[in-house]
């Protein structure tokens, strides 16, 4: 009995270790990994921590925290508090920044730039751009799946 006992502790210490080591080296990394998913055209991820969202299509934010967003001239930003049946609509060339926002938010143009931090419920995008993630979540690109740490992971989406 002892030796199945010390053959299932060195079985599961064996199992731990590599993914302990891993992560230790994903946190103390001192570079910024990046994923590139040229044809895959969308992101989604879910998550706590900063992130700041470049591109042209579409993105959307289900989230609680703080939020800067520059949109060009033919962008358009909806804006909806969870908890409200109807979104504020805000059209071009502005900056529009939340604090303290708990809600959903839609983008949609050919430039926009996100910047946001807090925890997300969940954030899409589709079209062509690059995100940076920062903290702690998993994300989607394509067929890439990932997670993001607090040194962070750049994607780039594009159709």
């Amino acid at each position: 009995m002892r030796t199945r006992s010390m053959l299932v502790l060195a079985v599961v210490i064996g199992l731990l270790v590599p993914v302990g080591i891993a992560q230790a080296l994903d946190e103390g990394s001192g570079s910024i990994p990046g994923v590139v998913t040229d044809g895959a055209g969308k992101l989604v991820a879910h998550g706590w921590g900063h992130i700041a969202l470049t591109g042209s299509g579409w993105a959307k934010l289900r989230m609680h925290g703080d939020v800067t967003i520059t949109v060009g001239d033919d962008t358009t930003v909806n804006i909806r508090p969870f908890g409200t049946a109807s979104a504020d609509e805000t059209t071009g060339g502005t900056t529009i920044e939340l604090q303290d926002f708990a809600g959903v938010i839609v983008v949609r143009g050919s430039h926009f730039h996100i910047s946001a931090r807090g925890r997300f419920r969940s954030i899409k995008a589709a079209g062509n751009g690059v995100a940076f993630l920062q903290g702690r979540g998993w994300y989607r690109a394509g067929g890439y799946f990932g997670t993001w740490t607090r040194p962070g992971v750049t994607v780039g989406f594009s159709l």
